[in-house]
């Protein structure tokens, strides 16, 4: 009897110490709080993130990453902006190093805030941005708390990236570009 709980607590054990560890270093789920992301994430939606390519790759235009916040909880956000880039937005136009960006995930309404931006509005000095920086944006941009409003984001924040939808189970996916 004896041997058998030993046996049982070692399992527990090790368990937990897997769960730990997976969740420390590779995957971590989210829950998405607000309607800043829609179409792309609805309230409610749980996803899984990519810790393990934080280590390997740089983040880069589309990606959609969960950042921590200093406002609160974290954000689930679409990189617009990588180091070196420039961004500006011109009658809800965005416009990455010069070139229009095709949005089919953004919504758009005559009632939108902050339709025009240069990275200079958003508190950068000069128009590129900075090393260990990220510009991103909501995809409901009329409602979205986004770097329109706090400014760039550095890549110390950054949890990892959005790898996998699975709540709810009607709508699972994994690729959100």
């Amino acid at each position: 009897m004896k041997k058998e709980i030993m046996e049982w607590l070692v399992a527990i054990a090790v368990a937990v110490i897997l769960i730990v560890v997976i969740r420390t270093f590779f995957f971590v789920s989210y829950t998405v709080d607000g309607l800043s992301m829609d179409p792309t994430f609805k309230d409610g939606d749980r996803v899984v993130v990519n810790k393990i390519m934080d280590n390997f790759q740089d983040y880069e235009y589309e990606d959609v990453i969960v950042f921590d916040s200093e406002m609160g909880p974290a954000y689930v956000k679409r990189v617009i902006g990588a180091p070196g880039d420039t961004v500006e937005m011109e009658d809800k136009q965005v416009y990455l190093n010069g070139e229009a960006l095709e949005e089919d995930y953004v919504v758009h309404t005559e009632d939108s805030y902050m339709d025009n931006f240069t990275l200079e509005d958003l508190g950068v000095e000069g128009d590129v941005i900075p090393e260990d920086h990220y510009l991103v944006l909501g995809d409901n941009r009329p409602i979205s708390r986004d770097g329109r409003d706090f400014g760039l984001i550095h890549e110390d924040s950054i949890v990892g990236e959005v790898s996998l939808r699975f709540w709810p189970l009607n709508e699972i996916a994994f690729n959100f570009d």
